[in-house]
C-alpha cells in the first residue's frame, strides 16, 4: 500500500546537527508523510531561493508556512510550544533541511543509518 495512504502514517525527522544526541534528548520533528503531489509543492517552496524576484521575506514566510502543514509536533525541543512559528526557533537553513528531509520522507531513524 502507498505510505501516503495510510492515514495515519508519521515518522520522525532529525536535523544533521542533532544526529548524534543522545535518543532521550535529541530535538526530533514528527512529520506526516508526504505523496508525489507534496512532494512538488515543497520543491516549489524550496525552488523559490533560486528565483530573482524571491525576497527574504517572501522566502521565510513560504518556507515557515510549508513547515506548519507537515509537522505534526516534536520532542525534545525545550520551551518552544507546537503553536510556536518556525521563525522563531530555526534558521533558515535548518528550516530547508527540514523541509528537504520531509520531501524525501526520510524516516530512517538514525540508529539506522548507521548501521
Amino acid at each position: 500500500m502507498p505510505i501516503f495512504l495510510e492515514p495515519d502514517k508519521k515518522f520522525d525527522v532529525v536535523l544533521s546537527a542533532d544526529r548524534d544526541k543522545p535518543a532521550d534528548k535529541r530535538p526530533t520533528f514528527m512529520v506526516r508523510s508526504q505523496s508525489m503531489r507534496g512532494h512538488q509543492e515543497i520543491a516549489e517552496v524550496l525552488d523559490k531561493l533560486h528565483e530573482s524576484e524571491a525576497t527574504v521575506e517572501s522566502l521565510f514566510e513560504l518556507t515557515s508556512a510549508k513547515l506548519a502543514e507537515v509537522v505534526t509536533g516534536w520532542r525534545n525541543m525545550g520551551d518552544v510550544k507546537p503553536a510556536t512559528d518556525f521563525r522563531d526557533f530555526l534558521t533558515y537553513q535548518e528550516a530547508r533541511e527540514l523541509l528537504m528531509l520531509v520531501m524525501h520522507n526520510q524516516y530512517v531513524t538514525p540508529d539506522e543509518k548507521k548501521s
